[in-house]
């Protein structure tokens, strides 16, 4: 009877296996998409200043990739438009637009598995400057400035980076993905290398919107 029983087992054992397999879910996931956004910008200088945001807006191309139900990662290489508005007071109001590319790598917490699935996303991100433009006052008086003062010259060449973090969620649609997601920008480096201007900091900060579409390949 124990011999038996020990044949039915290794017979059936097989099955069992094959069966669990068929129950395991693969969680790869490699999709390619677009992805736009809009987002207030501003610069955060020391000593003060009487900054204002800018509204700038970015698209790009990016990849998402996840091979855990939970956890994966996003990479975006934009096109993102950045700045400030300062007001000097009688003068009136000052303007620096800049236009950088950014490449931007997220660690992405994605929840649940039905169509809405809630995210949490973070990641370091790198702005190399492409170009800039500035708006002067027309009754501007460079006297009234410092010397080095940064209004009225071009910046120095400085690629910036930071952290971003998103909160939001993805839609589920079987091989297409949609994102959406509110986002915040928190710069580490300087905008301006000290010692170079009148500001000793200047630090980029911002908020904003970003959607995405993804389709897996």
């Amino acid at each position: 009877m124990s011999y038996l029983f020990r044949l039915t087992v290794l017979l059936l054992l097989p099955h069992w296996v094959l069966a669990q397999a068929d129950t395991v879910v693969d969680y790869r996931r490699l999709q390619l998409g677009v992805v736009a956004g809009q987002a207030y910008q501003e610069v955060d200088f020391t000593p003060n200043a009487d900054v204002n945001t800018i509204v700038g807006r970015n698209f790009g191309v990016a990849l998402r990739y996840f091979d855990r139900q939970l956890v994966g990662f996003q990479a975006e290489l934009s096109y993102d438009q950045a700045g400030w508005r300062e007001d000097l007071g009688a003068a009136g109001p000052y303007e620096r637009q800049i236009d950088y590319a950014e490449l931007l790598i997220l660690t992405q917490f994605s929840v649940g598995r039905g169509i809405v699935q809630p995210l949490l996303q973070l990641g370091p991100y790198l702005s190399v400057p492409l170009a800039e433009r500035e708006s002067l006052p027309p009754t501007y008086d460079p006297t009234t400035q410092p010397v080095n003062a940064y209004y009225g010259r071009g910046l120095p060449f400085r690629i910036n980076y930071g952290l971003q973090a998103g909160l939001g969620f993805n839609l589920e649609f079987g091989p297409v993905t949609l994102q959406i997601d509110g986002r915040y920008r928190q710069g580490f480096s300087n905008l301006i290398k000290p010692g170079e201007s009148q500001a000793s900091t200047s630090i980029r900060r911002g908020f904003g919107g970003h959607a995405g579409f993804f389709y897996a390949w």
